[in-house]
């Protein structure tokens, strides 16, 4: 079989398209390369490319030679030449004619875009660019030009509960993760955490014909920017106090008041774990260590059971009204414990008192985005080369966004 020919079939060229040449060339650093030459039939018509325009048969103005990137062809580089042809619209003028193998203004072919889309999911882009041989940036603009494309045909019409939840990239700079809870994937990711990421949350969401007055449920951290938001944007959503927030800030407080008593008690030091995990979660040597630790009355021990009750209050509470009992008596026992930072978490508990009390409504948690903060760390720890906001947002779209990539890849 002829090569030209053999080479045509493999790129599925239509017919006004063929293989006319194949090359091994020397490249960079002496290796070899594959090149293939890819020309249309003499005399041939196209029609007009504007998206608007039905003309067909429009003669040819001139040919603009271009060259894309290709999939290796075994371990030999492969590239693409062509005399991309362009035509002459009486009604729209000179235009260039759309490659089949290629997106306009790319400089790698759709195969190439959508191996390396593909393989960006799990790898680092400043790798995959060392494997392929480009630099990451040429890389970088494809992967963040497909996912933005595939993000446009998202249609988010029926959601009505979400999840919102910020992380941040380096410092105190924040992005916030919006989640379908039931279809569980990112549909939205906004720089920063206030009212004003609520806002371009919803305007977003519109875009993609959802109705931020269909959301009735939104689970969130105890943030006041979040809350100004959701009043403002989304009028007609229940808020939601995730539990695992309220926890956290439970944590936060048992430590401190081991901090406190740490500086006169010795022990205690080194022992934050043994007072924020639940026993079942340590080993001999550690439960040992937390019991003879108890047996000192230390101020740590009180704090970690006024966490253990916040806890059961959360598991075993079957209506609201009995939970609001048990954080009654529970803001009470805090309140009054002499201990600073329980009290504090009294008095955030009690701030937040209803919002909290509708997870016994709807026992709905923010556990998605607790498993896809996991997740975005693990993205923030092997892309080492992501250099801005954008490009972080882009891998989140791209590996928790559940795209239709085959849209815009083939």
């Amino acid at each position: 079989m002829d090569t030209t020919l053999l080479f045509t079939a493999a790129l599925q060229l239509p017919d006004s398209w063929r293989v006319s040449g194949v090359e091994l060339r020397d490249g960079e650093g002496g290796r070899r390369e594959l090149h293939i030459m890819i020309g249309f039939e003499p005399g041939s018509r196209f029609s007009c490319p504007h998206a608007e325009c039905g003309r067909e048969e429009c003669p040819m103005h001139d040919v603009r030679n271009r060259v894309w990137r290709h999939l290796n062809f075994f371990q030999y580089k492969a590239f693409i030449h062509a005399g991309v042809p362009r035509v002459s619209c009486p009604e729209h003028g000179v235009r260039a004619v759309p490659v089949p193998w290629a997106r306009p203004g790319s400089g790698f072919t759709l195969l190439f875009e959508a191996m390396v889309v593909e393989l960006a999911k799990s790898q680092p882009v400043a790798d995959i660019a060392g494997q392929v041989g480009e630099h990451d940036t040429r890389l970088w603009r494809f992967i963040r030009h497909d996912v933005d494309q595939a993000r446009l045909y998202e249609d988010y019409t029926g959601v009505e509960a979400i999840g919102i939840d910020e992380t941040s990239r380096k410092g105190h700079r924040y992005i916030t993760v919006v989640a379908d809870l039931a279809e569980r994937n990112v549909i939205c990711v906004v720089p920063g955490k206030d009212a004003n990421t609520v806002k371009r949350f919803a305007l977003d969401f519109m875009d993609h014909n959802g109705d931020p007055n269909r959301v009735t449920l939104v689970t969130c951290d105890m943030s006041l920017g979040f809350a100004k938001g959701i009043r403002e944007h989304l009028p007609n959503a229940a808020k939601v106090i995730d539990k695992f927030h309220v926890i956290k800030h439970a944590n936060e407080a048992v430590d401190k008041v081991r901090k406190t008593q740490a500086g006169r008690n010795p022990p205690l030091r080194r022992t934050k774990y043994l007072w924020l995990r639940n026993e079942e979660g340590l080993t001999g040597l550690q439960l040992e260590t937390k019991h003879n630790l108890q047996k000192q009355r230390v101020k740590t021990g009180r704090a970690r059971r006024m966490r253990e009750t916040l806890q059961d209050i959360h598991a075993t509470g079957t209506s609201r009204m009995q939970a609001e009992a048990g954080f009654q008596t529970l803001c009470s026992w805090m309140m009054h414990s002499r201990l600073e930072p329980m009290k504090t978490l009294a008095r955030r508990i009690r701030r937040h008192w209803q919002d909290i009390l509708t997870y016994f409504d709807h026992r709905c948690t923010n556990a998605i985005l607790e498993g896809l903060n996991g997740i975005i760390q693990h993205i923030k720890t092997r892309a080492r080369g992501l250099r801005n906001m954008d490009y972080f947002s882009t891998m989140i779209y791209l590996t928790r966004g559940k795209l239709d990539l085959a849209t815009v890849t083939i």
